[in-house]
């Protein structure tokens, strides 16, 4: 069991005055200092986004390059197709583009390879677009690193835009223009953008080269908040950091999302369960992000694109309920697989696992990897077999670079990439054997940067529901980004624990200073016992959630490590005002 580290729990003298300054409860501006917000008026900004704060789109280092030719290319009238890759965050970009040039009055057409052809731009999309005679591709979520494929692309007189935030800059591709952040010589200050906010960038400035009045029209208005719920979607599922331009991005599309008369977005919010009350980044990620995935994952990704661009509501709820019911064989497949992973991978004793198998959907690996990976607390790879190839999906969550790890591999992979915490492979069949003896050698190797986050000490009194509603408008919350977490000590428990529904939390009453609170401790079903033999004192680290279930009270917290208390004094005081 992991011990609380317990440094920096003393509080910033800073903090009753810039609480008193920005009008804020003083735990809200603690949250504020911790995170590095100290100035009264980039508070203010921060707590309330502005979309005319996004950074100048030419600042990309070639992007009046991809705009002279975009600008041609209309011109001439010449057929766009928009490359966009089958996850949530290619297809909502894909989708973004695609209405642009719809608003422009511009043919384009949007195109998503089935995930069996493999990620980024294959031998099947370049003859596509040569079977389809298109003589300008923009790519969306990939193609930074696609050097044979693009090159086959523009020796056919194909020009190829690039917009993507994946890749190094160890073999990018020839294409006509690249707009990628994450490369050294992009020029764009905000690196963490998703693809979709990249492609939304592009559209940004080709808007801006044209006059000024089409920024003002209202067919301008209703794509910008189209687009914006769009990007929230593509920005969330692809896990990307809710800071900087994604946080702004987000925060506006989130609202766009509620307010959206887009008939796919509608009908996707019914299906998703979440249309009549206001959108949080939990249900992107655990609600709507699911049905969009599953058509790239049982079916084809470019079902999801129909159903964003139905022109009507009937047309998007039919497109809807096909989402639906490749989600429900989602479901069923991943069970199965799941059960098989886990028997397997509980039996391997080494620093990372890697599995393969013929019988595997290719659909589900990146789901049951990440459980895995949650379960084992290990880097985990699973890889489905075809023909002697494999295509895999890796998740990580231990603070080990994955993606590194397989950059370790190399030799003995055909092509890789990724992220940190989630990659992507292709591996011949005689070459498995070998690279799951590499891949656990090299994570055993890698340097991992584990390391408890919280924002500094809470007393239970501080924790009214007036408060904590504060701490929420700190949101949107994900990576990069979490909900504030508070260290308390000398907690003791009351009462005794019980399971959730699932079998997966207890459900305790903590007391701090005669403060009782409900709690949930996270995935500590397994402790059961434990907590119902000893008492305490505890040490805390929690985030405090107004409660959706009124009998356990208003505030509710949620647990994430519950360790046997230091010896400690009491904690500090609660207020510097």
């Amino acid at each position: 069991m992991q011990r609380v580290a317990l440094k920096n729990l003393q509080l910033d003298p800073r903090e009753g005055a810039l609480a008193k300054t920005v009008g804020l409860p003083d735990i809200v501006a603690r949250v504020l200092l911790a995170r590095g917000h100290d100035d009264p008026e980039r508070i203010r900004r921060f707590l309330r986004p502005d979309l005319r704060s996004l950074h100048d789109p030419f600042a990309f280092s070639q992007m009046q390059r991809a705009v002279d030719r975009i600008r041609d290319a209309i011109k001439r009238g010449e057929s766009i197709l928009i490359h966009g890759d089958y996850d949530v965050d290619g297809v909502t970009g894909t989708v973004v583009l695609h209405k642009f040039f719809s608003l422009l009055h511009t043919t384009s057409k949007p195109y998503i390879p089935a995930r069996a052809d493999g990620y980024s731009i294959s031998d099947a999309s370049v003859e596509a677009v040569l079977k389809g005679g298109h003589q300008l591709v923009i790519s969306v979520d990939n193609g930074t690193n696609a050097v044979s494929a693009i090159e086959r692309l523009q020796a056919a007189g194909v020009d190829v835009i690039v917009t993507d935030h994946h890749g190094t800059n160890e073999n990018v591709a020839g294409a006509y223009a690249i707009l990628n952040p994450r490369l050294p010589d992009s020029g764009y200050p905000d690196r963490d953008l998703a693809g979709c906010g990249v492609a939304f960038r592009l559209a940004a400035a080709i808007a801006h080269s044209f006059s000024g009045s089409m920024l003002q029209s209202p067919e301008f208005a209703e794509f910008l908040a189209d687009a914006v719920a769009c990007i929230a979607l593509g920005t969330v599922a692809d896990v990307a950091p809710l800071v900087g331009e994604n946080r702004t991005l987000v925060f506006h599309g989130l609202r766009a999302l509620t307010q959206s008369k887009s008939p796919g977005i509608r009908a996707l919010l019914d299906a998703a369960g979440v249309s009549h009350r206001g959108i949080d980044v939990g249900d992107i990620a655990f609600r709507i992000a699911p049905l969009i995935n599953a058509a790239g994952r049982m079916g084809h990704a470019i079902e999801a694109v129909q159903l964003l661009l139905a022109p009507g509501y009937s047309e998007a709820q039919a497109a809807a309920k096909v989402l639906e019911n490749h989600n429900e064989n989602r479901r069923r497949v991943e069970r199965l697989m799941q059960d098989e992973v886990m028997r397997e991978a509980a039996t391997i004793e080494a620093p990372a696992i890697a599995l393969g198998s013929d019988k595997w959907h290719p659909g589900v690996l990146g789901i049951v990897a990440a459980r895995a990976a949650e379960t084992f607390k290990k880097p985990v790879v699973l890889v489905a077999f075809e023909d002697g190839v494999g295509r895999g999906s890796g998740r990580c969550n231990t603070g080990l670079h994955l993606r590194d790890a397989l950059t370790g591999c190399t030799d003995l992979l055909e092509s890789h990439g990724g992220h940190a915490a989630a990659v992507g492979l292709e591996v011949k069949r005689e070459n498995f054997d070998a690279f799951c003896v590499q891949f656990a050698k090299v994570c055993g190797e890698l340097p991992r940067r584990e390391s408890v986050f919280f924002d500094g000490p809470a007393r239970f009194e501080e924790l009214d529901p007036h408060t904590v509603r504060r701490l929420d408008t700190l949101g949107p919350f994900g990576t990069g980004h979490p909900r504030p977490r508070f260290i308390t000590q000398n907690v003791k428990t009351v009462g005794y624990p019980t399971t959730d529904a699932r079998g997966l939390d207890l459900r305790i009453r903590v007391v701090a200073e005669g403060q009782v609170l409900p709690a949930r401790l996270v995935r500590g079903a397994n402790r059961f016992e434990e907590l119902r033999t000893c008492r305490g004192p505890w040490t805390l680290l929690h985030s405090p959630r107004l409660s959706t279930r009124g009998e356990e009270g208003p505030v509710l917290l949620e647990v994430f490590e519950m360790t046997p208390a230091p010896e400690a004094g009491p904690n500090p005081p609660a207020s510097h005002s």
